[in-house]
């Protein structure tokens, strides 16, 4: 059982109507907004732990908070007293402040909206929610008899699940209010601990030095024999005989050199075929080139052979590169390009599909990509959000999962050719029609890549 399924028997119909009943609230709400900071919560801790300080806080925690999973057995009986209940707000608040600093406000504002409750109430079921999650946390930590890099790894191995769970209209918002880009992409994952000993340590006892796994470090002794002079004649010898050898070495070395540096100047031919390899490297890593810029004609290479060098993609990024424009940038160009325009525009990516249920683009996908790439390092103060659609999962993977795998997939081409990750952010939205809406009115599903522009 994963961790959300977990909780989810905890937070039972009973438990759930007496935490509506104490905050006031609608049953239907208070659930929605406790399933909101399910996946709040689980992904802030997700996000903490990337850091070795997060990890040391979490445990510790949950060690001193005695978060062993004892609320969990007697949850519904727990609160039937209000002042038990107000106790378990307070102490989750508390904790959040401190694994969460700064956000509990933004978090509370985020759940009040998408909930629509009061703003007192989120807050009080954030402290709530905390105090259950981290006693489900702590219960699998003593039962798993895991320390604290296990509890980050183990709460790291549930990112499959929390991508999966997070409802589609929730999931951008969280994603924004708590920083999940990283998580929710998979580039991110638990920091682990590092114990450093300084090398020599005085040591009181014998039996401590046994139990203590560390590599013992050799002090070199020292003598205080009389000096032989003769030792000394030897040692300066010695040290005259590597001066020497190490003069000759140098020589040889710079001869070498010069010969090589010579007959490279001679070959006209061999010179101009390596300036025009390093050229294609230096173009196809540059980050800001213009479209617009026409090439130099005054400096003119010799043709050299398709098979030696390949012309369609680059051997760093794979990635087909092209001086053409193509249909995405005489879109997107004139309105990046114009700063009175405002962001957010969403842009089509016809040029990148998939074979049906499946993450393998169909031949010509990667052009479009390679044109997005050269579009992100031509405004390098670009930044993007692809949003993926799919109705073509097929067995046990979603249409959710199958859309936010294949935006990822494009996010990582586009990573692999240079572009900093924090400038795209993939999202993906399934069919695109919503499983709460219970209207009635056919809604027609989706299958493509959006691009979004979010900094201009």
């Amino acid at each position: 059982m994963n961790l959300f399924a977990t909780i989810h028997e905890v937070l039972n119909s009973d438990v759930l109507s007496r935490i509506a009943a104490y905050i006031d609230e609608p049953t239907e709400k208070t659930n929605k907004a406790v399933d909101g900071l399910i996946y709040t919560i689980i992904g802030g801790l997700m996000k903490r732990t990337t850091t070795e300080i997060g990890v040391n806080q979490l445990y510790n925690h949950i060690q001193k908070g005695r978060y062993d999973g004892s609320l969990t057995e007697n949850l519904a009986n727990v609160l039937r007293d209000p002042t038990h209940t107000n106790t378990l707000i307070t102490q989750g608040n508390d904790v959040i402040s401190h694994l969460l600093p700064a956000m509990k406000s933004s978090i509370g504002s985020m759940i009040s909206s998408y909930a629509g409750i009061r703003n007192s109430s989120a807050i009080s079921l954030l402290g709530l929610t905390t105090t259950i999650v981290l006693h489900v946390l702590g219960k699998r930590a003593k039962e798993q008899k895991i320390d604290a890099d296990g509890l980050a790894a183990s709460l790291f191995s549930e990112r499959e699940a929390f991508v999966n769970a997070v409802p589609e209209e929730f999931m951008p918002r969280l994603v924004e209010k708590v920083g999940l880009q990283q998580v929710v992409a998979g580039i991110a994952a638990p920091a682990r601990r590092t114990t450093v000993e300084s090398p020599i340590r005085p040591v009181a006892t014998t039996s401590s030095t046994a139990s203590r796994a560390t590599v013992t470090t050799t002090r070199p002794s020292v003598s205080y024999d009389p000096v032989d002079d003769s030792n000394n004649d030897n040692n300066s010898l010695a040290k005259w005989g590597v001066g020497a050898l190490l003069a000759l070495a140098i020589g040889i070395g710079g001869y070498y050199v010069y010969q090589n540096t010579q007959k490279y100047a001679n070959n006209g031919e061999a010179v101009s075929e390596i300036s025009t390899i390093e050229g294609d490297t230096v173009q196809a890593d540059t980050v800001a080139r213009s479209l617009a810029v026409p090439k130099d004609s005054t400096t003119k290479t010799p043709p050299r052979s398709t098979s030696a060098v390949p012309s369609a993609t680059t051997a760093t990024t794979g990635l087909p590169t092209s001086n053409t424009p193509g249909n995405l940038t005489q879109v997107m160009a004139p309105y990046i390009g114009n700063a009175a325009l405002p962001k957010g525009r969403v842009f089509p990516l016809t040029g990148v599909t998939f074979q049906p249920g499946s993450l393998s683009m169909t031949p010509g996908s990667l052009a479009a990509v390679g044109e997005l790439a050269t579009l992100l390092k031509t405004y390098p103060q670009l930044q993007v959000q692809l949003i993926g659609y799919a109705n073509d999962a097929q067995g046990a993977l979603t249409n959710k999962s199958l859309s936010f795998k294949r935006v990822n997939q494009i996010k990582q081409q586009l990573m692999s050719s240079g572009i900093d990750y924090l400038r795209i952010d993939a999202i993906g939205r399934g069919s695109g029609v919503s499983l709460r809406d219970t209207s009635g009115a056919p809604k027609p599903t989706l299958r493509k890549i959006d691009v979004k522009v979010v900094v201009k």
